[in-house]
């Protein structure tokens, strides 16, 4: 029998109406930064992929990796389909635990895209450092190994695990990683003072182009649960104070940062002239990628779900809602109200396609 993938209207089916009035209740015209750039460059459209988790011999859980190859391997045909893309950014955790086998499947599938791709690492991305995490039907790869088999996807001979690109006059890309490779139990990060002076220099150097910069762990802390102590407080790197007050005494020349890792759907916010937004993963609901467009006047997204049936991203939900751990603490007990509480936060629906311009 013929499986059937979504289609535009049946994503709207799918997300319901919810959706739709949630969405149209955004203000798309906000204008909330000063001018970043004094170089023009022609709008650039580029893709994020984030938190592929590719296992081939995955099961479903919360991250759906018994399916995960089928979703990098759609998303990439669908953004083959997009028009006038420039690039691709894949901000991290491509891996389920840094297996060599997964990764060689993983540049297989991002080989096929049509435009140029740039990878950055997660925390997922290389060797456990605990050894009782490692499976014996595996390969390894150390976090060396990783930046060396992406070389010449953001990644050069240099083997530094982060990178500064021109992608055209006016508009560079800032690859960063705050990963701890050596550490057996900490997920979370830290931006070392050593990458935090490069970014400040590169940052300084390139005051009058527009620096989008990027990194697998977020800048900013987006729950309750997030803050320091906190069940979840190592999806933000440590020293996020300090790495914000960078980048807010360089806002004009950095008002879009990205970053991955929280497995929710899109979501933004703005400090001090530097817009922040976490994107959404491919391996778990609301199974997203985004699609932007940046010039020096505004930055606007939109975030497809991923193309596969309807009855795995309605796994993907339950999957989402039976995991304790990812449940905000003040919505654990599972029940109707919660659950709604839930999928509000993760699926982020009014924030799914959205405009920001300024002056």
């Amino acid at each position: 029998m013929k499986k059937n993938y979504l289609s535009r209207r049946q994503f709207l089916k799918l997300g319901g109406m919810s959706f739709i009035t949630s969405a149209m209740s955004m203000n798309f015209g906000t204008r909330i930064f000063a001018a970043p750039s004094n170089i023009l460059f022609d709008p650039v459209r580029f893709a994020v992929i984030s938190d592929i988790h590719l296992d081939i011999n995955g099961k479903n859980g919360m991250k759906m990796s018994g399916v995960s190859t089928e979703c990098l391997v759609r998303t990439v045909a669908d953004i083959n389909q997009e028009k006038d893309l420039s690039f691709v950014l894949v901000a991290g955790d491509l891996l389920l635990d840094g297996e060599l086998e997964n990764a060689c499947i993983v540049k297989k599938s991002l080989d096929k895209l049509l435009m140029p791709y740039y990878v950055i690492a997660g925390n997922h991305d290389y060797i456990p450092a605990n050894p009782q995490n490692r499976r014996k039907e595996f390969n390894y790869l150390t976090m060396e190994d990783f930046v060396k088999f992406f070389n010449g996807h953001g990644y050069d001979s240099s083997g530094k695990r982060y990178y500064a690109h021109q992608i055209t006059p006016g508009l560079r890309l800032i690859g960063l990683d705050a990963c701890l490779p050596l550490d057996p139990e900490k997920w979370g990060g830290v931006l070392v003072e050593q990458q935090l002076q490069w970014l400040d220099k590169q940052l300084r150097d390139h005051a009058d182009e527009l620096n989008l910069v990027y990194m697998h762990h977020n800048f900013v802390r987006w729950s309750k649960d997030e803050l320091i102590g906190g069940p979840k407080q190592w999806f933000c790197i440590d020293n996020d104070v300090k790495v914000r007050a960078v980048l807010s005494k360089h806002s004009k020349a950095v008002p879009v940062v990205i970053s991955g890792h929280r497995h929710t759907g899109l979501n933004f916010t703005q400090l001090n002239g530097v817009n922040y937004f976490i994107v959404p993963s491919l391996n778990s609901h609301p199974m997203r990628y985004c699609v932007f467009n940046i010039s020096n006047e505004s930055v606007s997204w939109k975030t497809p779900m991923v193309s596969v049936s309807e009855s795995i991203h309605l796994k993907a939900r339950q999957n989402l809602l039976n995991a304790q751990w990812w449940r905000q603490t003040q919505f654990k007990e599972i029940n109707p109200d919660n659950d709604l509480a839930v999928l509000k936060f993760y699926e982020n629906n009014p924030m799914a396609f959205g405009y920001l311009s300024w002056d």
